[in-house]
């Protein structure tokens, strides 16, 4: 349900990859991700133009093909949060986390009482078993919650807001985290390298995988050998252009 086999996958610490949706928001995405080995996909509504009711149809079909399909919220905002939520998102990946109020939003959203303030609503309880404790509690077990490390306050914080225990993992912002770190995009630069190491480290000191946006598989096969195990590649708009640029080369154009 939602996204087990995920959390499942990273606790076997099993190579796991998945995909960043940011402009193209075709359902039938989703069956080529599951076809082709994917273990998850994200989709971005922070920097995207996907509104509320494509985001609900995408997640409705990654649910019906088992598919563990998470979210980026616009930011750590409770009614942002839980909005999300009840449109059938697998889970969170929260950007710019700097804050124990940034974290509490998450908890708080994510949750039913006691331990958050989320009540049911929306599309998402379709997918309830029940509405009882333990119809949630199936539910909020199967959710997969990380967050991402993209500024210095982030880097100071990262491994006291990995103990939470319903925190599953770490993710790197690997591109602002350069930008605030005053290197705007040189992410060769031995400060930002170091600052992404670090991360990791502290996460997994607190028990949790970290995870790697990478944009091409020469960056992928070095962060996979410096430790990482979760991974995240870019948009299928951008994999195509990708493609089309090593296509038109072996034409001879």
């Amino acid at each position: 349900m939602f996204a087990t086999q995920l959390k499942q996958r990273l606790r076997e610490r099993k190579l796991t990859t998945g995909v960043l949706l940011s402009f193209d928001f075709w359902p039938g995405h989703i069956e080529n991700f599951k076809a082709e080995g994917l273990d998850y996909a994200v989709l971005d509504m922070e920097h995207s133009s996907c509104d509320l009711r494509t985001a609900e149809e995408l997640f409705r079909a990654a649910r019906l093909l088992d598919f563990p399909l998470l979210v980026r919220p616009e930011a750590a905002v409770q009614h942002v949060l839980k909005k999300h939520m009840d449109m059938g998102a697998a889970g969170l990946m929260v950007p710019w986390m700097e804050t124990e109020d940034q974290l509490r939003a998450m908890r708080d959203a994510v949750f039913t009482p006691p331990r958050g303030r989320r009540g049911p609503g929306g599309p998402a309880i379709f997918a309830n078993r029940s509405l009882d404790r333990a119809g949630w509690d199936e539910v909020e077990s199967s959710l997969f919650l990380m967050f991402q490390i993209e500024s210095r306050e982030g880097l100071e914080n990262v491994k006291r807001f990995a103990q939470a225990d319903w925190i599953d993992a770490t993710m790197l912002g690997p591109y602002d985290l350069s930008l605030n770190l005053s290197k705007w995009g040189d992410m060769k630069h031995p400060e930002v390298v170091s600052a992404i190491r670090q991360v990791r480290i502290d996460s997994e000191a607190a028990g949790k995988p970290c995870g790697m946006v990478v944009g091409d598989p020469e960056s992928a096969r070095f962060w996979i050998e410096d430790g990482f195990r979760l991974m995240l590649i870019p948009d299928p708009a951008f994999l195509a252009k990708m493609h089309l640029r090593w296509f038109l080369k072996e034409m001879g154009r």
